[in-house]
């Protein structure tokens, strides 16, 4: 696990062993974003998947999540 400069909290530090996801976010996200921030972001998907009640097998529902992991993240959309 190598360290990055967090775009979201500015800080050096541990970053992912992997990436989260087998795309191009997952791998931006591995890059760019350290350990802590990751695991704040996992707690707000859940908030997230909880408050709007999100069916994650609907492609709709997968785009409102991934566009709330960009946003929290600070990732611009590709």
């Amino acid at each position: 696990m190598a360290d990055v400069t967090c775009i979201r909290c500015g800080q050096t530090r541990a970053g992912l062993d992997r990436a989260p996801y087998p795309d191009a976010m997952g791998r931006e996200i591995a890059e760019k974003i350290c350990g802590s921030c990751w695991e704040e972001c996992k707690r707000m998907q859940v908030m997230v998947i909880n408050e709007y009640r999100l069916d994650l097998s609907d492609t709709r529902a997968q785009e409102i999540l991934e566009k709330s992991i960009r946003d929290f993240l600070g990732i611009e959309s590709e």
